[in-house]
């Protein structure tokens, strides 16, 4: 794929949905059900949902189900959507069963989580999801996911879940996670969104998560948005097949992620291991296996005190990965501030500006591709690693470029790196 290709995709990443024509079906009151309700509203056919300023907080004690296949609209003014009376507090508060493009504007949806426990121990969660789209395997074209200004907060389950897997919950995290899924791509884009204390009622549960298992792309965009005190990752996107990920993330926040496996007593749960220590996670992890690369660009990123990885991107079989990284901000993360890793046939090509961390960088190509990383104006606290070594002392393994940049560690490299 060409950079002016990427560009362009990057830039179609801005661009908001094309808003519905028609009038809206109005929501008068809070209730459950009935008339007036918002559950009466997805019911009646309406694509186009408005809610009423005179709302204030909608309570609801069954998943709110929109079942249609063409696009929906829900715009509110700043209510909430209670779902913390949930009968079956594993379901989702919203579900979009039939993988229908999606829009919600102005709204909180708040499974009741809560702190009663105190503000990091809240292992009596329920299960359920924020926001749940169901994405089914005879889909075609785009899936599109646009929320602006919406808060997800006190889930057990995943904050917002996008699924194109037909194992659903079962998919699996990490690239190359099982199932399959329809040859649509997913578009996700949020603006001025806040993810917070979800995922902390099951193990392997995300703020913001996307399973594609099918042979369509993973495009997200998301600006001026956090994701905060999520029980696994800030952000999981996890293309499992064919198709590549093709991010555009700016000017937000993640905080205090990954935490789930340090609470209470299950550090020494089957559920919560990974090789003999617990299974934390990261605050923005990219997976992508199969035919395809991750691609695009991380700009004005404050990442602190993740129990993991600050960004984990991790890129298998044919494709290659090509990324900026710019006004990175990562501090106590646990693990690396930066890992991005490549394996098979294809390059590791990371180019970074303005970039601070008291971390480690780690960079690892693994196959028939160079690493190719470059650093400028930037402050690392620990380690620069590049980890790309063919096992051919005849070839030229890697590339590293450093202006400007101050590194307190060492340039701990694996292979034939030429510095430029």
């Amino acid at each position: 794929m060409t950079r002016t290709h990427l560009t362009s995709l990057i830039v179609s990443l801005l661009l908001p949905a094309v808003a519905l024509a028609g009038p809206p079906a109005k929501v008068t009151n809070g209730n459950n059900d009935g008339p007036g309700s918002l559950r009466a509203a997805l019911l009646s056919g309406a694509t186009k949902i408005q809610i009423k300023p005179s709302v204030s907080v909608i309570s609801v004690t069954e998943t709110l189900e929109y079942t249609g296949t063409s696009p929906l609209s829900l715009n509110g003014s700043g209510q909430t959507i209670d779902g913390s009376d949930l009968t079956d507090n594993s379901a989702p508060i919203f579900e979009a069963t039939a993988g229908a493009d999606l829009s919600i504007r102005n709204l909180s949806f708040d499974a009741g989580g809560g702190n009663e426990n105190g503000p990091y121990n809240r292992l009596n969660q329920g299960g359920g999801k924020g926001i749940f789209v169901d994405v089914p395997f005879s889909r075609t074209g785009v899936v599109n996911v646009d929320l602006t200004n919406v808060t997800v907060t006190g889930t057990g389950n995943h904050g917002v879940h996008i699924s194109d897997c037909t194992l659903g919950d079962d998919c699996g995290g990490g690239s190359g996670g099982g199932g399959d899924g329809s040859p649509a791509s997913i578009d996700g884009r949020l603006v001025g969104v806040l993810i917070e204390d979800n995922g902390n009622g099951k193990q392997d549960a995300d703020g913001f998560r996307v399973d594609d298992r099918g042979d369509g792309d993973i495009r997200f965009f998301a600006s001026n948005s956090a994701f905060i005190d999520n029980g696994a990752d800030g952000i999981e996107l996890d293309e499992g097949n064919n198709g590549s990920v093709i991010i555009n993330v700016v000017n937000s926040t993640f905080d205090f992620n990954g935490e789930y496996c340090l609470i209470g007593d299950f550090v020494s749960g089957d559920d919560c291991d990974d090789d003999g220590d617990p299974d934390v996670d990261d605050a923005f992890d990219v997976d992508e296996a199969g035919l395809g690369s991750i691609m695009g660009r991380a700009v004005n990123l404050t990442v602190i005190n993740n129990f993991d990885e600050g960004l984990d991107f991790d890129e298998e079989d044919a494709g290659g990965v090509d990324l900026d990284a710019v006004g990175i901000y990562s501090e106590n993360n646990e693990d690396e501030g930066i890992k991005v890793s490549e394996e098979d046939d294809g390059s590791n090509v990371v180019r970074m500006r303005k970039v601070t961390t008291d971390g480690d960088l780690e960079f690892e190509e693994d196959g028939d591709g160079i690493a190719d990383i470059s650093i400028n104006g930037s402050f690392v606290g620990d380690d620069m690693q590049i980890e790309a070594d063919d096992g051919d002392p005849g070839t030229i393994d890697g590339f590293y470029k450093e202006r400007g940049t101050t590194v307190v560690g060492d340039l701990d490299f694996d292979g034939n790196i030429i510095i430029l």
